[in-house]
């Protein structure tokens, strides 16, 4: 199954791929990742009860998850904060924890990518999923004195 997130923060799994399907990752530190609706913008996002829904704004509570590389090229997902898996079976389903529905293949898209614009929306504000460095953490940029020369010899 696909892991989808239509517009309304509905997450759910599909039986083909679908605009709906295809997420961006991103890690925010080692081990720990970002799952982001490339149609939807939205992040994808567990609450307190296990429930998975997409959202418009980052959170890292919610919506950071531990990525676990088993030895058969699968991954599981595991919320950072409440420790519940991703998982595709309902949440009243006994098989929530079952194999097929918390293992997922990373799959190159094989939809006709649509146009997308370039400027990032709003909800990146705080989490620029795009950059090395997407929560800001890292060092203040330095300009080399070098490429400053040879930029305006020009």
């Amino acid at each position: 199954m696909y892991l989808q997130m239509t517009q309304d923060g509905k997450v759910s799994g599909s039986d083909v791929q679908t605009s709906y399907s295809v997420l961006e990752l991103k890690s925010v530190k080692p081990g720990h990742t970002v799952i982001k609706g490339q149609t939807s913008s939205l992040f994808l996002c567990v609450d307190n009860e296990g429930c998975l829904r997409g959202q418009t704004h980052y959170t890292e509570a919610d919506c950071t998850f531990r990525e676990l590389l088993l030895a058969d090229g699968y991954t599981r997902f595991l919320s950072s904060h409440h420790g519940f898996p991703l998982s595709l079976a309902p949440k009243q389903s006994p098989d929530r924890q079952a194999v097929p529905f918390t293992r997922f293949l990373p799959l190159r898209n094989t939809l006709i990518r649509e146009s997308v614009s370039e400027q990032p929306p709003n909800n990146e504000k705080y989490v620029n999923v795009d950059s090395d460095d997407p929560l800001g953490m890292g060092l203040n940029y330095m300009a080399s004195p070098q490429f400053s020369m040879f930029k305006k010899r020009k």
